[in-house]
């Protein structure tokens, strides 16, 4: 055994230390594996604190252990990342709310995640991690019960007119407008509170989550646990995308209001006032997540299982000092021993153990830590600027389905959650298959995220694909005259204005958006702001669905003599179908590039610096891109706007948009999804241009796997002897 030496310049050869006898060095070792083993025999017992009965055992196993951090991730990826985008526009609609704001609401998901990442990641580690998995889901169920109070506080989103002549034109004015203005900043201030701590909740997930996985399986089985419990946070999402379609489908207020009043004052879903029971799936997913709460507390420290794994680890430590193993690319290593047991002499605190300082970028002096941290921080920053896209796009591309397409809300999460979810969970099972089956090195890598990143770029121009929305009466255009003729506001002298001669008799609110639609002989559609401003004088008929006698609708009307249809124009467009068949592989292809950017991350580290770096890319990810993501893309929305809901007393920009302008709309998806797509594949460029003949790989990565032991099979219990197994 050598003594260690300073890598710098240094006269001579090496000289021997004096080295022990040999059973006293073998006794010490045996001494040192004993106590260890002592420790984890007694964290081995399902149960909590002191009371750890003996039929609770069955919870110490792979299979359980697997089974409830599924159901954790499957939990998370529900609420998060299928839920909450498929509430935005109904949650708009019902508390009158901008895009922005609730791209705010988005935000602080992100910002409990990043606060808490370092803090529960650090401390938790070094305590009992089923504690601190338990109480993560425990916030995530207090978490999406508190979301779903507003619903619950607010006053009854149907009550506000119960008048069978309601929304036509009448001498008498019949609104009943329920103020709710004074509890917007309540309602706000709980949909904040409630995503922070889902993003607290979270944060154990994949940081202890991945770390006790990897710590109690083995080297042979840790790929494939892990990726089952990944493969559980495509699930969540499509599972959430898909419950709330099933929801939405229904009136917000069903379970108090009688079917007839819904259904005169708020139609179904494809009315624009439409509110569907966005608030059933939280309440569903928190008591889902509360089942799993005890028994993931109960959980032991450290497996039955895998004592004997553990104590093999322990041997191979002390007596060959290794450090690193053979990793999949993109998957944690499972040589944690060193972190394992920080305070036992076998980190060469007592014993001369050899390190490799070998490492693709050598971490070791001054000049490599600079030259390490630019690396990394221009490989981070390719994935701050994807997230950047793939947040923004993923939280609130259902509602751009409804705006742009005229989508009821339950079908864009039908869709949702059938393409946009199971791409992604494909891109990256494709792209993570094809560095590991190929063993591309850190450079090939790198080209295959450039050629993963230029084909998103090209796809992206899907957003050319658009519906052009009919001219709303008296916001874009003048009402018609008698030949049916219309002046368009931006072409036109007449400034548009909902008032018109052929409604002055009307007693009309603009805080009421009841849109109605008049088809023309010639195929020309023409909506309307409400039956009241197309001056239609008889009441609603529920059977025919129309208005009639309406005195600003010409007579040359397709339907029967001046009657419009209630709701806006359906679109002739029949772009969507087109839209999703490029939408699909762009999400394949965004997704991709993150399994290997982790990859060569985690490739061009020095090995004790790993989990700081992926805990540094997560952070950075999210306040660079994933935290500014959905205030930027609800920025859009709001620009985009034609009409702002009115009030009777406020800001006439204020409240949620009724109309948007479609063109607009696409062309600042398409110029930011532009800008952001090109400027990460210039980053990863970059990367390869300045780093590139630097780049190595790990040359860890090709010892023979026969080297490895594979001894997980044997099972240890717990009130076995350990001491044997050494001999």
């Amino acid at each position: 055994m050598f003594r260690s030496h300073s890598r710098q310049a240094s006269q001579g050869v090496p000289y021997r230390s004096v080295e022990k006898p040999r059973r006293i060095r073998d006794e010490k070792q045996n001494e040192i594996i004993e106590m260890e083993m002592s420790v984890l025999v007694k964290e081995s017992q399902c149960g909590i604190g002191r009371w750890r009965p003996t039929w609770l055992s069955f919870l110490g196993s792979r299979k359980w252990m697997i089974i409830l951090l599924c159901w954790y991730c499957a939990v998370q990826g529900i609420v998060v990342n299928g839920l909450v985008p498929s509430a935005i526009s109904s949650i708009e609609r019902r508390f009158k709310l901008s895009t922005s704001t609730m791209g705010r609401i988005v935000q602080f998901y992100d910002f409990g995640y990043v606060l808490f990442c370092i803090p529960v990641s650090y401390f938790g580690g070094r305590h009992s991690k089923p504690s601190v998995l338990g109480a993560g889901l425990a916030l995530i169920a207090f978490g999406s019960i508190l979301f779903s109070t507003p619903h619950m506080l607010a006053d009854s989103y149907s009550a506000t007119q119960d008048n069978k002549s309601f929304g036509s034109c009448s001498t008498k004015a019949l609104w009943n407008f329920s103020d709710a203005n004074p509890g917007t900043f309540r309602f706000v201030f709980l949909f904040c509170v409630a995503h922070f701590l889902h993003g607290i909740g979270a944060t154990p997930l994949f940081t202890i989550g991945v770390s006790y996985i990897d710590e109690n399986v083995g080297k042979a089985l840790s790929s494939l646990f892990v990726g089952i419990f990944y493969s559980f946070a495509v699930f969540g999402p499509a599972a959430g995308f898909l419950t709330a379609s099933t929801f939405l489908k229904y009136h917000t207020d069903f379970w108090h209001l009688p079917a007839e009043q819904i259904l005169r004052v708020s139609g179904d879903e494809t009315d624009p006032s439409w509110v569907g029971a966005w608030w059933i799936g939280f309440v569903i997913a928190s008591l889902v997540a509360m089942t799993a709460v005890v028994p993931i507390v109960c959980l032991p420290k450290v497996l039955p299982e895998s004592l004997k794994w553990h104590r093999n680890r322990l041997v191979e430590a002390i007596q060959a000092g290794r450090r690193r193993t053979p990793e999949c690319c993109g998957l944690p290593g499972t040589n944690k021993t060193g972190a394992l047991y920080q305070d036992a002499p076998l980190q060469g605190k007592s014993f001369n153990l050899p390190y490799s300082h070998q490492c693709p970028i050598h971490a070791h002096n001054p000049c490599n830590v600079l030259t390490l941290f630019f690396f990394s921080h221009f490989s981070v920053m390719n994935m701050d600027l994807s997230g950047l896209v793939i947040t923004g796009a993923s939280s609130f591309m259902s509602k751009y389905l409804e705006r742009q397409f005229n989508v009821p809300p339950s079908r864009s999460s039908l869709l949702i959650g059938c393409i946009m979810v199971p791409m992604a969970g494909v891109g990256c099972m494709i792209s993570g298959f094809i560095v590991q089956y190929f063993r591309l090195n850190c450079v090939t890598t790198l080209k295959l995220s450039v050629g993963l990143l230029f084909l998103s770029l090209l796809l992206t121009p899907m957003y050319l694909i658009y519906c052009p929305h009919d001219p709303l009466v008296g916001v874009e255009t003048t009402y018609p005259d008698r030949d049916g003729q219309i002046s368009v506001g931006n072409y036109s002298d007449i400034e548009p204005s909902l008032r018109s001669t052929c409604n002055s008799h009307c007693l009309c609110s603009e805080a009421e958006f009841r849109p109605v639609c008049a088809e023309f002989l010639d195929g020309r559609q023409l909506s309307y702001y409400s039956p009241c401003f197309a001056g239609c004088s008889e009441p609603y008929t529920p059977m025919q669905k129309v208005y009639s006698n309406c005195s600003c609708v010409v007579e040359t009307s397709r339907l029967h003599v001046r009657q419009v249809k209630k709701g806006l124009c359906e679109s002739k467009c029949k772009g969507l179908l087109g839209f999703l068949i490029i939408f699909a592989p762009l999400s394949l292809c965004t997704f991709a590039v993150g399994v290997p950017i982790i990859s060569v991350i985690l490739r061009t580290v020095d090995y004790n610096d790993r989990s700081f770096a992926l805990g540094i890319q997560g952070i950075l990810v999210r306040v660079i891109g994933t935290i500014p993501a959905p205030v930027l893309f609800g920025w859009m929305f709001d620009v985009s706007c034609i009409r702002y809901q009115s009030e009777l007393c406020g800001d006439s920009e204020s409240g949620s948009c009724l109309l948007y302008s479609n063109k607009l709309l696409a062309d600042l998806f398409l110029t930011f999804s532009i800008i952001g797509q090109a400027l990460a594949m210039g980053i990863l460029t970059t990367v390869l241009m300045v780093y590139g003949g630097t780049l190595q790989d790990d040359p860890l990565l090709d010892v023979p796997l026969e080297e490895v032991r594979h001894d997980e099979d044997v099972d240890l219990s717990p009130h076995e002897t350990a001491l044997p197994l050494l001999q």
